[in-house]
C-alpha cells in the first residue's frame, strides 16, 4: 500500500481487505494503514456482531451483502460511549460518506440477485452510501455487470425462461445480444433472503421500461446503473422521498475489474473502457475502481489518476 501511495498522483488509494485478515494474526495492521491516510474498507461482512466489532475498531467502512443489516448496525452505533446512537449520521438522519462509507456488496446481493438493477433499488432504499459491483467486458467492449466471465446457469436463464444448458462467456456476446436472450433472476438456495419479486423493485421495473431494456434483471451496462441511480434522484423522486432522493444524489460507486479466470490479468482496455464510462458521466470523484491485480491497480493510477484506486486482499486459503 505504501508503494502504491508513493505513485498515487490523486488521492490516496483504498486498501480493502477480506475481513480474516483483520482477525488476531490475520496480517493486516489497521492502525498502520489508517495512520499512513489509507481508508480502510473491509468486505464481505454479513452479520451484525462482526460489523458491531469492525465499527469499534474503527474502520472506514464495511462491504456486505446485508445492507439492512449494516444500516441498522450503523445508526445503532455509539462512536463517543456516551449512549447515544447515531454518530455516524448526518443531520437528516442518512449515513455520513464522510464518517463512514456503508457498501451494499454487488447491490444487496442477499436481498436480491446480485449485480443487477434491483438489487441497486434495494441498496438505495436502505441508504447505502456507495453501490459496489463487478464489471466485465462484452465482445464490442462495453463494461457489463457480471461477477462471473461466464453467464452462469445458477443465475440466468435465456429471456423465453428457458434454462441455460452450459455457462455462456459474455466475452463472447455483443452488448446487444446479451441484453435480448439473457436473463438473471434466478434465486440462490444459499441466500434464503433472495427474491426476484418485480413487485418488491417497483423502480427498477419502471426504469428499465423507460430504458427499453427487455426485464428489469436484463444484465445491466455500467452506464445504465449509472443512469438509474442518477434517475433515483430526479425531481420526482425528490417530491415522493427526498431522503432517499438526496442520498442517491451523492451516492458513490466502487467499481470492480474482474479477472477473465484466476490466472489472467485485467487487462488494459477494461480498465480504459469502465474509466471512460465514469468519466463521461461525470462521476470522477463519486466513483473508485478495484481490483484483486495489483498491476490493474497501478496502471489505473498511471493511466487515470483523477480516479481512486482499491487494492483488494483475500485471505489465504486454507
Amino acid at each position: 500500500m505504501d508503494t502504491l501511495r508513493a505513485h498515487a498522483r490523486g488521492r490516496a488509494p483504498v486498501c480493502s481487505p477480506d475481513a480474516r485478515l483483520l482477525q488476531p494474526g490475520g496480517g493486516i495492521d489497521l492502525e498502520r494503514l489508517r495512520a499512513a491516510g489509507h481508508p480502510v474498507i473491509v468486505w464481505t461482512v454479513n452479520d451484525l456482531p462482526t460489523m458491531q466489532a469492525l465499527l469499534q475498531r474503527g474502520v472506514d467502512g464495511i462491504i456486505s451483502d446485508r445492507p439492512d443489516l449494516l444500516a441498522r448496525a450503523v445508526r445503532d452505533f455509539d462512536a463517543n460511549g456516551d449512549g447515544t446512537p447515531g454518530d455516524l449520521l448526518d443531520a437528516d438522519g442518512l449515513i455520513d460518506p464522510k464518517r463512514f462509507d456503508a457498501q451494499g456488496h454487488r447491490g444487496a446481493r442477499n436481498l436480491r440477485p446480485e449485480n443487477t438493477l434491483p438489487a441497486f433499488e434495494a441498496a438505495l432504499d436502505l441508504h447505502m452510501t456507495t453501490l459496489e459491483l463487478d464489471t466485465v467486458l462484452t465482445a464490442d467492449g462495453v463494461p457489463v455487470l457480471s461477477h462471473d466471465p461466464d453467464l452462469s446457469p445458477a443465475k440466468c436463464r435465456h429471456a423465453d425462461g428457458s434454462p441455460l444448458p452450459a455457462p455462456v462467456p459474455i466475452a463472447t456476446l455483443t452488448v446487444a445480444k446479451l441484453q435480448a436472450t439473457f436473463v438473471c433472476d434466478r434465486l440462490l438456495a444459499d441466500r434464503p433472503e433472495q427474491t426476484n419479486d418485480r413487485a418488491s423493485s417497483p423502480e427498477a421495473v419502471a426504469f428499465a421500461a423507460r430504458a427499453g431494456l427487455p426485464a428489469p434483471y436484463t444484465v445491466p451496462t455500467l452506464r445504465q446503473v449509472f443512469a438509474f441511480a442518477a434517475d433515483q434522484a430526479d425531481a420526482a423522486h425528490e417530491a415522493r422521498d427526498p431522503l432517499r432522493a438526496r442520498n442517491a444524489h451523492r451516492v458513490r460507486f466502487n467499481v470492480e475489474l474482474k479477472r477473465t479466470s484466476p490466472k489472467t490479468d485485467v487487462t488494459l482496455a477494461h480498465g480504459d473502457a469502465v474509466a471512460g464510462v465514469i468519466q463521461e458521466a461525470g462521476l470522477t470523484w463519486r466513483a473508485d475502481v478495484q481490483s484483486f491485480d495489483l498491476r490493474a491497480v497501478r496502471s489505473l493510477q498511471e493511466r487515470h489518476p483523477e480516479l481512486r484506486a482499491v487494492l483488494l486482499l483475500e485471505a489465504p486459503v486454507e
